[in-house]
C-alpha cells in the first residue's frame, strides 16, 4: 500500500506539468509584465484595457476542460465555479460580459493570434505554432514563437 501511494504521488507530480497552463497574448500587445493580480483582474473581466489603451479580449476554454481548471487553480488561485459566478454577476447586473469560450487549444491559438489585444491560455507542454506573444509570469519578458 505504501509503495502504491508513493507511485501515485510520483505520477501526480509528473502529470502536473501536462496540464500546466501558459498565458498567451496577441503580438499587438506591447511587451508588459502581467502580475498575478493583473491576471486575476483580466480573467475576472474587471480590467478591460491594456496599459497602452487597447481593449483586452479574453478567451477561455470550456469550464470542464482540465487546462481551464488547472489555469484557474494555479494561475488565478480561484476555483472555476467562483470565476463563473463573477462573470454571471457582471452579466446579470448589466455592467459586463463573459469571456469568449473556445472549443480547443488550436482554436485558442488561432483566435489569440488574430485578435488584437487578445489574451488566453494553452497547456504549457505543447509548442505554440502560430505567431503570438507568450507572456511569462514573474517579470520575464514576452517571447515570440
Amino acid at each position: 500500500m505504501r509503495r502504491l501511494s508513493t507511485w501515485m504521488c510520483l505520477l501526480g507530480l509528473c502529470c502536473a506539468n501536462v496540464f500546466a497552463a501558459q498565458v498567451i497574448v496577441n503580438a499587438s500587445v506591447e511587451s508588459i509584465d502581467i502580475t498575478p493580480k493583473d491576471l486575476k483582474l483580466i480573467f475576472a473581466m474587471q480590467k478591460l484595457y491594456w496599459p497602452d489603451g487597447q481593449k483586452i479580449q479574453v478567451f477561455i476554454l470550456p469550464s470542464d476542460s482540465p487546462i481551464h481548471q488547472e489555469f484557474c487553480y494555479q494561475q488565478l488561485e480561484l476555483m472555476p465555479y467562483v470565476l463563473r459566478h463573477r462573470w454571471d454577476r457582471l452579466v446579470f447586473s448589466g455592467v459586463g460580459e463573459r469571456p469568449i469560450t473556445l472549443d480547443s487549444e488550436v482554436e485558442m491559438r488561432e483566435r489569440v493570434a488574430n485578435t488584437p489585444g487578445a489574451i488566453g491560455y494553452v497547456s504549457g507542454g505543447g509548442e505554440v505554432a502560430v505567431e503570438i506573444g507568450v507572456e511569462r509570469q514573474g517579470g520575464q519578458d514576452e517571447v515570440e514563437h
